[in-house]
Protein backbone atom coordinates (compact mmCIF):
# COMPACT_ATOMS: atom_id res chain seq x y z
CA UNK A 1 0.00 0.00 0.00
CA UNK A 2 1.30 3.37 -1.26
CA UNK A 3 1.39 6.51 1.29
CA UNK A 4 -0.89 8.18 -0.45
CA UNK A 5 -3.31 5.13 0.02
CA UNK A 6 -3.11 5.58 3.35
CA UNK A 7 -4.35 9.04 3.84
CA UNK A 8 -7.19 9.54 5.67
CA UNK A 9 -10.37 10.75 3.67
CA UNK A 10 -10.69 14.13 3.69
CA UNK A 11 -14.09 16.29 4.48
CA UNK A 12 -14.41 18.92 1.47
CA UNK A 13 -16.99 21.44 0.92
CA UNK A 14 -17.00 22.92 -2.46
CA UNK A 15 -19.42 26.13 -2.90
CA UNK A 16 -20.16 27.12 -6.66
CA UNK A 17 -21.67 30.45 -7.92
CA UNK A 18 -23.62 27.96 -10.73
CA UNK A 19 -27.08 26.98 -10.41
CA UNK A 20 -27.55 22.68 -10.11
CA UNK A 21 -27.78 21.92 -14.37
CA UNK A 22 -24.30 24.31 -14.74
CA UNK A 23 -22.30 22.09 -12.30
CA UNK A 24 -21.79 19.43 -14.37
CA UNK A 25 -18.28 20.50 -16.27
CA UNK A 26 -16.24 20.89 -12.99
CA UNK A 27 -18.45 20.77 -9.15
CA UNK A 28 -19.51 17.79 -9.89
CA UNK A 29 -16.36 15.39 -11.80
CA UNK A 30 -14.46 16.92 -8.94
CA UNK A 31 -16.85 16.03 -6.37
CA UNK A 32 -17.65 12.40 -8.00
CA UNK A 33 -13.82 11.35 -8.28
CA UNK A 34 -12.95 12.82 -5.06
CA UNK A 35 -15.77 10.73 -3.66
CA UNK A 36 -14.57 8.00 -5.46
CA UNK A 37 -11.49 8.14 -3.52
CA UNK A 38 -12.56 8.01 -0.66
CA UNK A 39 -13.30 11.29 0.23
CA UNK A 40 -16.67 12.82 2.42
CA UNK A 41 -17.82 15.67 -0.36
CA UNK A 42 -20.21 18.17 -0.25
CA UNK A 43 -21.10 20.82 -3.09
CA UNK A 44 -23.21 23.61 -2.73
CA UNK A 45 -24.82 24.62 -5.83
CA UNK A 46 -27.77 27.98 -6.48
CA UNK A 47 -30.96 26.02 -6.99
CA UNK A 48 -32.79 26.27 -10.58
CA UNK A 49 -35.47 28.24 -9.85
CA UNK A 50 -36.47 27.24 -6.09
CA UNK A 51 -36.61 30.62 -4.16
CA UNK A 52 -37.46 28.89 -0.20
CA UNK A 53 -36.52 25.84 0.73
CA UNK A 54 -32.58 23.97 1.21
CA UNK A 55 -32.93 20.83 -1.12
CA UNK A 56 -29.95 18.10 -0.46
CA UNK A 57 -29.48 14.92 -2.25
CA UNK A 58 -26.98 12.34 -2.35
CA UNK A 59 -25.74 11.53 -5.86
CA UNK A 60 -22.52 9.30 -6.51
CA UNK A 61 -21.55 8.87 -2.90
CA UNK A 62 -21.70 12.87 -2.47
CA UNK A 63 -23.88 15.23 -1.62
CA UNK A 64 -25.33 18.00 -3.66
CA UNK A 65 -26.76 21.13 -1.30
CA UNK A 66 -28.88 22.94 -3.43
CA UNK A 67 -29.47 26.68 -1.98
CA UNK A 68 -32.42 29.09 -2.76
CA UNK A 69 -32.33 31.86 -4.56
CA UNK A 70 -34.25 35.48 -4.89
CA UNK A 71 -32.55 36.43 -8.44
CA UNK A 72 -34.45 34.79 -11.28
CA UNK A 73 -32.97 32.98 -14.53
CA UNK A 74 -29.03 33.67 -15.12
CA UNK A 75 -28.87 36.45 -12.48
CA UNK A 76 -28.56 33.36 -10.01
CA UNK A 77 -25.22 33.27 -10.19
CA UNK A 78 -23.54 33.96 -7.15
CA UNK A 79 -24.68 37.75 -6.47
CA UNK A 80 -27.88 37.29 -3.89
CA UNK A 81 -26.89 38.54 -0.14
CA UNK A 82 -29.94 36.36 1.39
CA UNK A 83 -28.58 33.46 -0.18
CA UNK A 84 -25.43 34.24 0.83
CA UNK A 85 -27.24 34.61 4.40
CA UNK A 86 -29.13 31.34 4.09
CA UNK A 87 -25.57 29.69 3.19
CA UNK A 88 -23.92 30.89 6.58
CA UNK A 89 -26.54 29.76 8.35
CA UNK A 90 -26.89 26.42 6.95
CA UNK A 91 -23.15 25.49 7.56
CA UNK A 92 -23.86 26.88 11.20
CA UNK A 93 -26.42 24.24 11.77
CA UNK A 94 -24.91 21.24 10.00
CA UNK A 95 -21.95 22.10 12.51
CA UNK A 96 -19.89 20.24 10.38
CA UNK A 97 -15.66 20.41 10.15
CA UNK A 98 -14.66 20.19 7.54
CA UNK A 99 -11.01 20.09 6.60
CA UNK A 100 -10.92 22.76 3.23
CA UNK A 101 -13.17 24.63 1.76
CA UNK A 102 -12.97 25.07 -1.81
CA UNK A 103 -14.90 28.06 -3.35
CA UNK A 104 -15.35 27.96 -6.99
CA UNK A 105 -15.80 31.34 -7.97
CA UNK A 106 -15.32 34.66 -5.60
CA UNK A 107 -18.88 36.25 -5.79
CA UNK A 108 -20.59 37.57 -3.04
CA UNK A 109 -23.12 34.35 -2.13
CA UNK A 110 -19.75 31.74 -2.32
CA UNK A 111 -16.80 33.43 -1.04
CA UNK A 112 -18.83 35.87 2.10
CA UNK A 113 -20.44 32.51 3.80
CA UNK A 114 -17.61 30.53 2.72
CA UNK A 115 -14.77 32.47 4.49
CA UNK A 116 -17.37 33.75 7.66
CA UNK A 117 -17.63 29.66 8.56
CA UNK A 118 -13.64 28.83 7.64
CA UNK A 119 -12.53 31.56 9.73
CA UNK A 120 -14.74 30.34 12.39
CA UNK A 121 -13.97 26.89 12.42
CA UNK A 122 -10.21 27.60 11.36
CA UNK A 123 -10.68 25.72 8.24
CA UNK A 124 -8.70 26.11 4.87
CA UNK A 125 -10.48 28.30 2.34
CA UNK A 126 -8.98 28.28 -1.35
CA UNK A 127 -10.64 29.79 -4.46
CA UNK A 128 -10.71 28.64 -8.19
CA UNK A 129 -10.95 31.03 -11.17
CA UNK A 130 -12.38 29.55 -14.39
CA UNK A 131 -13.05 32.79 -16.39
CA UNK A 132 -11.70 36.24 -16.78
CA UNK A 133 -14.41 39.11 -16.26
CA UNK A 134 -12.91 42.40 -15.64
CA UNK A 135 -10.75 44.54 -17.47
CA UNK A 136 -11.97 43.12 -20.89
CA UNK A 137 -12.90 39.63 -20.39
CA UNK A 138 -16.22 38.27 -20.36
CA UNK A 139 -18.33 41.00 -19.16
CA UNK A 140 -17.56 42.76 -22.65
CA UNK A 141 -18.77 39.89 -24.47
CA UNK A 142 -21.87 38.61 -22.59
CA UNK A 143 -23.35 42.00 -20.72
CA UNK A 144 -25.14 44.90 -22.35
CA UNK A 145 -23.53 48.47 -21.58
CA UNK A 146 -25.53 49.50 -19.34
CA UNK A 147 -24.93 46.35 -16.79
CA UNK A 148 -21.26 47.28 -18.25
CA UNK A 149 -21.53 51.02 -17.17
CA UNK A 150 -23.21 50.18 -13.17
CA UNK A 151 -21.92 47.04 -12.37
CA UNK A 152 -18.16 46.17 -13.88
CA UNK A 153 -16.90 47.29 -10.71
CA UNK A 154 -18.60 45.18 -8.41
CA UNK A 155 -17.28 42.79 -10.89
CA UNK A 156 -14.27 43.32 -10.72
CA UNK A 157 -13.83 43.81 -7.03
CA UNK A 158 -15.39 40.22 -6.21
CA UNK A 159 -13.34 38.54 -9.17
CA UNK A 160 -10.21 39.98 -7.56
CA UNK A 161 -10.27 41.30 -4.26
CA UNK A 162 -10.35 38.02 -2.32
CA UNK A 163 -8.12 35.78 -3.99
CA UNK A 164 -5.30 36.60 -1.71
CA UNK A 165 -7.27 36.68 1.12
CA UNK A 166 -7.24 32.92 1.15
CA UNK A 167 -5.18 30.10 1.33
CA UNK A 168 -4.78 29.05 -2.27
CA UNK A 169 -6.26 29.04 -5.58
CA UNK A 170 -6.74 26.47 -8.06
CA UNK A 171 -6.90 28.21 -12.08
CA UNK A 172 -8.47 26.28 -15.35
CA UNK A 173 -5.84 28.49 -17.38
CA UNK A 174 -1.99 29.66 -17.20
CA UNK A 175 -3.19 33.43 -17.78
CA UNK A 176 -5.97 33.21 -14.81
CA UNK A 177 -2.76 31.64 -12.68
CA UNK A 178 -0.50 34.74 -13.69
CA UNK A 179 -3.02 37.29 -12.83
CA UNK A 180 -3.26 35.80 -9.68
CA UNK A 181 0.41 36.21 -8.68
CA UNK A 182 0.02 39.48 -9.95
CA UNK A 183 -2.40 39.81 -7.49
CA UNK A 184 -0.51 38.49 -5.05
CA UNK A 185 -1.15 35.00 -4.43
CA UNK A 186 2.13 33.53 -4.17
CA UNK A 187 3.24 31.05 -6.74
CA UNK A 188 3.85 28.18 -4.31
CA UNK A 189 0.04 28.23 -3.81
CA UNK A 190 -1.53 27.87 -7.11
CA UNK A 191 -2.35 25.16 -9.31
CA UNK A 192 -4.03 25.00 -12.92
CA UNK A 193 -6.21 22.06 -13.44
CA UNK A 194 -7.69 22.73 -16.89
CA UNK A 195 -10.88 21.46 -18.28
CA UNK A 196 -11.32 17.52 -18.13
CA UNK A 197 -12.51 14.64 -20.18
CA UNK A 198 -15.86 13.68 -19.11
CA UNK A 199 -14.65 9.99 -19.97
CA UNK A 200 -17.36 7.98 -18.06
CA UNK A 201 -20.39 10.49 -19.07
CA UNK A 202 -19.51 9.40 -22.71
CA UNK A 203 -18.95 6.13 -22.19
CA UNK A 204 -21.13 4.88 -24.41
CA UNK A 205 -21.06 6.95 -28.01
CA UNK A 206 -24.12 5.95 -30.62
CA UNK A 207 -22.38 5.92 -34.48
CA UNK A 208 -22.50 8.24 -36.45
CA UNK A 209 -25.36 6.84 -38.56
CA UNK A 210 -27.75 5.97 -35.59
CA UNK A 211 -26.94 10.09 -34.49
CA UNK A 212 -27.97 11.09 -37.98
CA UNK A 213 -31.20 9.46 -38.28
CA UNK A 214 -31.89 10.60 -35.02
CA UNK A 215 -31.38 14.14 -36.31
CA UNK A 216 -32.74 13.89 -39.75
CA UNK A 217 -29.26 14.19 -41.19
CA UNK A 218 -28.12 12.28 -44.73
CA UNK A 219 -25.71 9.78 -43.65
CA UNK A 220 -23.34 11.03 -46.73
CA UNK A 221 -24.04 15.09 -45.92
CA UNK A 222 -20.60 16.63 -44.87
CA UNK A 223 -21.16 17.36 -41.12
CA UNK A 224 -19.62 20.64 -39.29
CA UNK A 225 -20.43 21.30 -35.31
CA UNK A 226 -20.53 23.87 -33.00
CA UNK A 227 -21.45 23.23 -29.39
CA UNK A 228 -22.29 25.52 -26.95
CA UNK A 229 -24.14 26.60 -24.04
CA UNK A 230 -24.16 29.96 -22.84
CA UNK A 231 -20.45 31.43 -24.35
CA UNK A 232 -21.58 31.70 -27.74
CA UNK A 233 -19.28 34.73 -28.39
CA UNK A 234 -17.51 33.12 -31.25
CA UNK A 235 -20.25 31.20 -33.27
CA UNK A 236 -20.25 33.98 -35.92
CA UNK A 237 -17.01 32.73 -37.22
CA UNK A 238 -17.90 29.08 -36.97
CA UNK A 239 -21.36 30.23 -39.07
CA UNK A 240 -19.24 32.09 -41.92
CA UNK A 241 -16.85 29.04 -42.22
CA UNK A 242 -19.70 27.01 -43.17
CA UNK A 243 -20.97 29.10 -45.59
CA UNK A 244 -17.94 29.00 -47.58
CA UNK A 245 -17.62 24.71 -47.43
CA UNK A 246 -21.35 24.82 -48.33
CA UNK A 247 -20.69 26.73 -51.51
CA UNK A 248 -17.94 24.06 -52.45
CA UNK A 249 -20.49 21.19 -51.62
CA UNK A 250 -23.94 22.22 -51.03
CA UNK A 251 -24.53 18.84 -49.14
CA UNK A 252 -22.19 20.67 -46.10
CA UNK A 253 -24.52 20.79 -42.86
CA UNK A 254 -23.61 22.64 -39.76
CA UNK A 255 -24.84 21.13 -36.68
CA UNK A 256 -25.66 23.54 -33.38
CA UNK A 257 -26.03 21.89 -30.33
CA UNK A 258 -26.47 24.30 -27.35
CA UNK A 259 -27.34 27.85 -29.97
CA UNK A 260 -30.98 27.91 -31.73
CA UNK A 261 -32.25 28.89 -35.01
CA UNK A 262 -32.57 32.65 -33.37
CA UNK A 263 -29.50 32.97 -32.85
CA UNK A 264 -27.89 32.35 -35.89
CA UNK A 265 -30.66 33.83 -37.92
CA UNK A 266 -29.01 37.06 -38.37
CA UNK A 267 -25.38 35.61 -39.12
CA UNK A 268 -26.48 33.86 -42.34
CA UNK A 269 -26.19 35.74 -45.41
CA UNK A 270 -28.90 34.00 -47.13
CA UNK A 271 -31.89 31.73 -46.74
CA UNK A 272 -30.85 29.00 -48.29
CA UNK A 273 -27.88 28.38 -46.27
CA UNK A 274 -30.09 28.83 -43.19
CA UNK A 275 -31.56 26.00 -44.57
CA UNK A 276 -28.41 23.39 -44.25
CA UNK A 277 -28.33 24.23 -40.76
CA UNK A 278 -29.19 21.95 -37.90
CA UNK A 279 -29.95 23.96 -34.80
CA UNK A 280 -30.91 21.58 -31.75
CA UNK A 281 -30.83 24.32 -29.07
CA UNK A 282 -30.10 23.25 -25.30
CA UNK A 283 -30.41 20.09 -24.95
CA UNK A 284 -28.99 17.59 -21.46
CA UNK A 285 -25.81 16.92 -20.25
CA UNK A 286 -26.55 13.26 -20.86
CA UNK A 287 -27.68 13.50 -24.31
CA UNK A 288 -24.31 15.26 -25.55
CA UNK A 289 -22.97 12.60 -27.08
CA UNK A 290 -26.23 11.42 -28.83
CA UNK A 291 -26.24 14.48 -31.00
CA UNK A 292 -22.10 15.32 -31.32
CA UNK A 293 -21.49 12.04 -32.77
CA UNK A 294 -23.45 13.02 -35.86
CA UNK A 295 -20.22 14.98 -36.69
CA UNK A 296 -17.30 14.67 -39.18
CA UNK A 297 -15.11 17.79 -37.72
CA UNK A 298 -15.97 20.31 -34.81
CA UNK A 299 -15.47 23.74 -35.23
CA UNK A 300 -14.22 25.63 -32.16
CA UNK A 301 -13.33 29.18 -32.95
CA UNK A 302 -10.76 30.80 -30.46
CA UNK A 303 -10.08 34.09 -31.41
CA UNK A 304 -7.09 36.42 -29.92
CA UNK A 305 -9.04 38.47 -27.29
CA UNK A 306 -9.08 38.57 -23.00
CA UNK A 307 -12.00 36.59 -22.52
CA UNK A 308 -10.48 33.88 -24.43
CA UNK A 309 -7.22 33.80 -23.18
CA UNK A 310 -8.15 33.69 -20.08
CA UNK A 311 -10.82 30.78 -20.31
CA UNK A 312 -10.75 27.16 -20.97
CA UNK A 313 -13.27 25.65 -23.37
CA UNK A 314 -15.15 22.99 -21.38
CA UNK A 315 -16.23 21.33 -24.78
CA UNK A 316 -12.92 20.66 -25.86
CA UNK A 317 -13.16 17.60 -23.54
CA UNK A 318 -16.77 16.93 -25.21
CA UNK A 319 -15.40 17.12 -28.48
CA UNK A 320 -12.27 14.54 -27.74
CA UNK A 321 -13.97 11.90 -26.08
CA UNK A 322 -16.58 11.81 -29.39
CA UNK A 323 -13.24 11.05 -31.28
CA UNK A 324 -13.12 13.63 -34.27
CA UNK A 325 -10.81 16.57 -34.85
CA UNK A 326 -11.45 19.98 -33.93
CA UNK A 327 -10.44 22.96 -35.81
CA UNK A 328 -9.53 25.80 -33.80
CA UNK A 329 -7.29 28.94 -33.72
CA UNK A 330 -3.54 29.41 -31.75
CA UNK A 331 -4.39 31.21 -28.91
CA UNK A 332 -4.54 31.12 -25.02
CA UNK A 333 -5.07 27.06 -24.14
CA UNK A 334 -5.77 26.08 -27.20
CA UNK A 335 -2.62 26.78 -28.58
CA UNK A 336 -1.15 25.20 -25.37
CA UNK A 337 -3.32 22.17 -25.83
CA UNK A 338 -2.95 21.58 -29.50
CA UNK A 339 1.16 21.95 -29.53
CA UNK A 340 1.31 19.18 -27.01
CA UNK A 341 -1.31 16.59 -28.22
CA UNK A 342 -2.41 17.11 -32.10
CA UNK A 343 -6.14 16.13 -31.14
CA UNK A 344 -6.87 18.42 -34.64
CA UNK A 345 -5.33 21.30 -36.45
CA UNK A 346 -5.09 25.25 -35.39
CA UNK A 347 -5.80 27.55 -38.51
CA UNK A 348 -5.30 31.45 -38.95
CA UNK A 349 -8.01 33.36 -37.28
CA UNK A 350 -10.73 33.73 -39.98
CA UNK A 351 -13.45 31.85 -41.75
CA UNK A 352 -12.08 31.36 -44.90
CA UNK A 353 -9.09 29.72 -43.03
CA UNK A 354 -11.37 27.69 -40.30
CA UNK A 355 -13.25 26.75 -44.06
CA UNK A 356 -10.10 25.72 -45.85
CA UNK A 357 -8.78 23.29 -42.76
CA UNK A 358 -12.31 21.70 -42.08
CA UNK A 359 -12.29 21.38 -46.27
CA UNK A 360 -9.11 18.98 -45.52
CA UNK A 361 -10.39 17.23 -43.38
CA UNK A 362 -13.72 16.72 -44.94
CA UNK A 363 -11.97 15.24 -47.99
CA UNK A 364 -9.63 12.92 -46.37
CA UNK A 365 -12.05 10.22 -44.16
CA UNK A 366 -8.97 8.14 -43.11
CA UNK A 367 -7.08 11.47 -41.62
CA UNK A 368 -10.53 12.25 -39.85
CA UNK A 369 -10.33 9.08 -37.99
CA UNK A 370 -6.79 8.73 -37.45
CA UNK A 371 -7.14 12.48 -35.64
CA UNK A 372 -10.19 11.64 -34.28
CA UNK A 373 -9.00 7.79 -32.31
CA UNK A 374 -6.26 9.79 -31.22
CA UNK A 375 -8.04 12.87 -29.38
CA UNK A 376 -10.08 9.90 -27.91
CA UNK A 377 -7.26 8.33 -26.47
CA UNK A 378 -5.40 11.90 -25.28
CA UNK A 379 -9.22 12.27 -23.48
CA UNK A 380 -8.93 8.78 -21.64
CA UNK A 381 -5.32 9.12 -21.15
CA UNK A 382 -4.52 12.57 -19.72
CA UNK A 383 -7.68 14.78 -19.48
CA UNK A 384 -10.22 12.35 -17.83
CA UNK A 385 -10.83 13.31 -14.72
CA UNK A 386 -9.59 10.32 -12.91
CA UNK A 387 -6.43 11.31 -14.09
CA UNK A 388 -6.45 15.12 -13.43
CA UNK A 389 -8.07 14.52 -9.73
CA UNK A 390 -5.01 13.26 -8.80
CA UNK A 391 -3.40 16.17 -8.89
CA UNK A 392 -5.92 18.28 -6.93
CA UNK A 393 -5.83 16.00 -4.43
CA UNK A 394 -2.26 16.06 -3.76
CA UNK A 395 -2.35 19.85 -3.53
CA UNK A 396 -5.38 19.52 -0.83
CA UNK A 397 -3.54 17.12 1.62
CA UNK A 398 -0.50 19.45 0.53
CA UNK A 399 -2.74 22.15 2.12
CA UNK A 400 -4.09 20.64 5.12
CA UNK A 401 -0.93 18.93 6.62
CA UNK A 402 0.66 21.96 6.01
CA UNK A 403 3.11 22.30 3.53
CA UNK A 404 1.78 23.68 0.48
CA UNK A 405 4.42 25.60 -0.88
CA UNK A 406 6.92 24.85 -4.07
CA UNK A 407 7.22 21.16 -3.66
CA UNK A 408 3.34 20.82 -5.10
CA UNK A 409 5.34 19.51 -8.24
CA UNK A 410 5.58 15.95 -10.01
CA UNK A 411 7.54 15.15 -6.90
CA UNK A 412 4.45 15.16 -4.89
CA UNK A 413 1.77 13.38 -7.40
CA UNK A 414 1.53 10.08 -9.15
CA UNK A 415 0.35 12.16 -12.22
CA UNK A 416 2.73 15.00 -13.31
CA UNK A 417 1.02 18.26 -13.17
CA UNK A 418 -0.16 19.59 -16.24
CA UNK A 419 2.24 22.72 -16.74
CA UNK A 420 4.82 20.09 -16.87
CA UNK A 421 3.62 17.91 -19.42
CA UNK A 422 6.02 16.89 -22.05
CA UNK A 423 5.71 18.37 -25.38
CA UNK A 424 4.17 16.39 -28.26
CA UNK A 425 1.93 14.19 -26.14
CA UNK A 426 5.04 12.16 -25.07
CA UNK A 427 3.55 9.15 -24.43
CA UNK A 428 0.07 8.85 -25.88
CA UNK A 429 0.19 6.67 -29.26
CA UNK A 430 -0.52 8.21 -32.19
Amino acid sequence: MTAQARKRPLRILLVSNHRRFKINFRAHPWASELAARGHDVDVMCHANKEMLRTKIEKVEKFRVIENPDLLVGALRQGWDPVCAWRRLQFLRRENKQYDLIHCLDTRLAVVLPAMAYAREKKIPIVSDWIDWWGHGGLIKERRPLWYQWLFSGIEVFFEEYYRNKLDGLTAISHALMERAVNLGVERERCLVIPGGAPVRAFAKIPDQAQSRRMLGISEDAPVVCFSGLDVLIDLPMAVKAYEILRLSDPRTMLLLVGPTARDVKNMVSNREALSGIKAVGPIAYKDLPSYLAAADVFLMPYTQKVSNVGRWPNKIGDYMCIGRPTISNPVGEVKWLFERFPIGTLCEETPEGMAATARDYLNDGERCVRVGMYAREVAQKVFAWDKLIVNLENWYYALVEGRLGARVTAATSGTPLLVHQPANGAGIRR
